[in-house]
């Protein structure tokens, strides 16, 4: 018997994962993974290579079997049918070379059984060159076509397995664009990346992955409040009024500019520079440097993120 949906307030879980454990011989690739996904979010696993993501992706997207656990999505058992809610672009190109992009969207639409209007909908939103050859499309395109194909039969939830590694950075900050978009259309996208730019970008939340084991989950702000680590307001000019200041922060200054190290910048901000200002300082620049992802995967991980 299959179980209604969960409702957490007017949110709903889109993917429920618990326990879950996945082995390759004696290699222990998943190590008790609890997860929940909810709908209309954009949530990111970020870790290195060899962390578990793709292990975790290819369980959900393409049915690789586990050795223990639950999965459900929208409240049911991953299943055949449950698979008709996930669309999956992997890393590796999945249309055929010699195919042009119609083409390949022509076969992918019977493949699904969707509908021939949808191939053109979706060629007109990816502007595609549908007469060209998928080997002469460039990374970026290809991108596009392994996007257009993964919303023939329009999924409810996107699963997108280091989208963009390989783009360069003006293809890159497209496909965010495009990513942001699905979400607004109610698609709930779970992200596997080892970019910590691109999961702070696009990210509600992430989970950040390590050696089969999820060692830390939030938002970003969240995230980097779990280290405890301070963000420093960095200000330079010609500046009066630091004593005052010195009461309530702690300042390393340095002629024509100073460092207030502080534990909410978005607080402290607007008090540091009324306090600067009505002591008569002249502000030339203000900066604030901020704790970083990669700096919570070196706290928890004692090595950096690669």
């Amino acid at each position: 018997m299959e179980h209604c949906p969960i409702y957490y307030g007017e949110t709903m879980e889109a993917i429920e994962i618990k326990g879950l454990k996945k082995s390759y011989g004696k290699f222990l690739a998943l190590k008790g993974i609890n997860l929940e996904i909810y709908e209309r979010e954009i949530f990111a696993l970020l870790g290195p290579n060899g962390a578990g993501k793709t292990t975790l992706i290819r369980i959900l997207a393409e049915g690789l079997g586990y050795d223990a656990g639950e999965i459900k999505v929208f409240g049911r058992r991953l299943s055949k049918e449950t698979a008709r809610f996930i669309g999956y672009v992997p890393q590796e190109s999945i249309s055929y070379d010699l195919l042009t992009v119609e083409e390949n969207l022509k076969f992918y639409a019977d493949l699904y059984d969707a509908p021939k209007k949808k191939i053109y909908e979706l060629i007109d939103r990816f502007a595609l060159p549908k007469k060209k050859k998928a080997k002469e499309l460039s990374g970026g395109f290809k991108r596009r076509l392994n996007l257009a194909i993964s919303l023939l039969y329009d999924p409810k939830i996107l699963i997108l397995d280091e989208p963009s590694i390989g783009l360069d950075v003006p293809s890159r900050r497209e496909l965010w664009e495009l990513i942001q978009e699905f979400k607004k259309e109610g698609k709930t996208i779970l992200l596997a990346t080892h970019y910590m730019e691109e999961a702070e970008a696009l990210a509600d939340r992430i989970a950040i992955m390590n050696e089969g084991k999820i060692i830390a989950l939030g938002t970003a702000e969240e995230l980097k409040a779990l280290i405890g680590e301070e963000s420093i307001i960095m200000v330079e000019g010609f500046l009066r009024g630091l004593k005052r200041l010195k009461s309530e922060f702690r300042l390393v200054e340095k002629e024509g500019s100073v460092r207030i190290h502080v534990k909410n910048p978005k607080e402290s901000l607007p008090k540091i520079v009324e306090t600067l200002v009505k002591s008569g300082s002249e502000i030339k620049t203000i900066k604030i440097e901020e704790p970083t992802l990669e700096d919570v995967f070196l706290k928890l991980t004692g090595r950096r993120l690669e």
